[in-house]
């Protein structure tokens, strides 16, 4: 019986050495297969950047929007899905191409196998979402990086129109902080764009094409940051306001007028209908509250609104003055005023309204 168990702890120290030299030997062919230079730093736990031609890595990018998920005139953010593009150039990963491969052939690599660009949205309100990559070279030694993702970014938005506006969502990419002063970035044309299917844009909103540009800024002794600046230009459609907001809001104004036709000497029913319009205005308004922009500067539904609201209170002041005029001059004086303000009183509302758009829409 002991003799059997001496037999067995043999076997498996011997079967213990063979994986261990099998292991070894396996770990030499990869490093001898892998350059030096881009083996995995153990004390960094880093990759070494490509070698320097005495300035920064030159980085293209190229970002093609797939689909603009949602958009918050709010909180001034908006959500979309792209592919991000980066291309680079690693003379250690050129190969020679075998048997059966051309000069357009390609080899795969995953994430921390080599070196690639960490790029970041300067704008981002949370990190963004990785679906999909894929990291290729071909034999020259030109790395391609593609990403999948999606992400929510702000973007600050000029609503002085508002709701016949048109903006230029704005997405800002640069490098991430470690290696900022190592690559110098630009747009790549050809990966640029948005895409033309029916899902991409938004329901209240006409989508436009993508202009893109280069910023060099935080400069640093010898020292520049190079960002890129995206903007997709998209312009509201407005049809949805115009039946939901202003026509109703006119309408409101228009029944105020009734207090015209109402006898002079009856102000219950004058001032009645002048408040519950009013009443009415101000319900509305809270109604909308949390589905407007709140910005430090009037918009052209703001200046509407308040030109309504201005309407009905005169509506208010034009009921009392008539009263007062039938107590003191009497029926007649009280309707020669009238006349005169049942033309006046909607001839200064429809003309307001072009102006304020002059002012507000130019």
């Amino acid at each position: 019986m002991g003799s059997r168990i001496r037999a067995l702890f043999r076997i498996r120290g011997f079967v213990c050495t063979l994986a261990l030299c099998s292991t070894l030997l396996a770990t030499g062919i990869a490093q001898a297969e892998t350059p030096a230079e881009l083996r995995l730093q153990s004390e960094t736990g880093t990759l070494p950047s490509p070698p320097g031609t005495g300035g920064p890595i030159p980085v293209r990018v190229g970002l093609y929007v797939l689909n603009l998920v949602a958009l918050d005139e709010v909180q001034q953010t908006f959500t979309f899905t792209a592919y991000m593009t980066e291309t680079w150039k690693d003379p250690r990963l050129a190969f020679t191409s075998g048997a059966g491969e051309n000069e357009y052939s390609r080899r795969y690599f995953k994430k921390g196998a080599i070196w690639f660009p960490l790029l970041q949205f300067d704008n981002s309100t949370a990190p963004r979402v990785l679906s999909s990559y894929l990291l290729s070279g071909t034999s020259d030694g030109t790395i391609r990086y593609t990403e999948k993702f999606s992400v929510r970014v702000s973007s600050n938005m000029q609503l002085r129109a508002f709701p016949f506006d048109s903006q230029d969502l704005e997405i800002v990419l640069h490098p991430f902080t470690g290696q900022a002063s190592r690559i110098v970035l630009s747009v790549e044309p050809a990966t640029t764009g948005i895409s033309q299917a029916s899902y991409t844009p938004l329901p209240l909103w006409h989508t436009g094409g993508v202009s893109c540009r280069t910023i060099t800024g935080d400069k640093e002794p010898g020292k520049e940051r190079s960002h890129l600046s995206f903007e997709i230009h998209v312009v509201r459609n407005s049809e949805y306001y115009i039946y939901r907001i202003f026509l109703p809001l006119a309408l409101m104004v228009a029944v105020s007028w009734g207090v015209l036709w109402v006898p002079a000497g009856d102000l219950n029913s004058q001032l009645l209908i002048s408040v519950t319009t009013l009443l009415t205005l101000v319900a509305f308004s809270v109604a909308l509250s949390n589905i407007l922009p709140p910005v430090p500067y009037l918009t052209f539904y703001d200046i509407f609104f308040l030109d309504a609201f201005f309407f009905i209170m005169l509506s208010i002041g034009e009921a009392l003055i008539v009263h007062a005029v039938f107590h003191g001059s009497g029926n007649q004086a009280a309707l020669k005023v009238r006349r005169t303000t049942r033309l006046v009183v909607p001839a200064l509302f429809v003309v307001t309204i072009p102006i304020l758009a002059l002012v507000f829409l130019r």
